[in-house]
């Protein structure tokens, strides 16, 4: 029998997350990872293999953890337009706050943006993530089209549209959290807009 670890592998996954959700994957050393988590090279390895490896499995805890969290009301049985309004106005309010994680944009577009375009094991995360948030947009659509508060015949356009915006926003977000601020505030208002009156 080995001896008992001496560290929560939960907890390390997840400040691996954090540094790789801060830096990028090739911008981290895994001396930073060290430093971060609290672990040995060897240990590290031991856990997760390798760097790559790690740092799949913390593309997952986001997916797990953040992206669920925030796509958790547009999957509500009584989700609708004012779901999808509140998730904009959020981001907003996150993007006005000083708290570093408001700059960092969403792990996932920014891997999307460094690695996928030459990296297959990328696409398909992005993709999950995409149809993910697709999916979240057309859940509250389409529970907003059965109560006659849109078209029944605009949900998947306009869900699709909200996804490609929200990754756009993402990107947005790390240049000027300001102007990412404002723009979901008018992503707001024009979903808001849409309700038939």
């Amino acid at each position: 029998m080995g001896r008992p670890k001496g560290y929560d592998r939960d907890t390390v996954l997840v400040a691996a997350r954090d540094l790789f959700w801060e830096r990028g994957y090739e911008a981290t050393s895994i001396s930073e990872i060290e430093e971060r988590t609290g672990l040995n090279r060897s240990s590290l390895y031991q856990e997760f293999g390798s760097k790559r490896d790690l740092f799949d499995a913390a593309l997952e805890c986001y997916a797990d953890q953040v992206v669920a969290t925030l796509l958790a009301g547009l999957r509500e049985p009584d989700a609708s337009l004012d779901n999808v309004v509140a998730l904009f106005r959020r981001l907003a309010r996150l993007f006005r706050s000083p708290a570093s994680v408001s700059t960092n944009g969403c792990l996932l577009v920014n891997t999307t943006a460094e690695l996928a375009a030459r990296d297959d094991r990328v696409r398909p995360a992005a993709a999950k993530y995409r149809d993910g948030l697709r999916a979240g947009f057309a859940a509250a659509l389409t529970n907003a089209a059965e109560r006659g508060e849109i078209e029944a015949d605009v949900v998947q356009i306009r869900a699709h549209m909200l996804a490609s915006t929200l990754m756009g926003v993402w990107l947005t977000v790390r240049i000027d959290p300001r102007d990412a601020s404002r723009l979901c505030d008018t992503i707001a208002g024009e979903v808001a807009s849409w309700e038939r009156r």
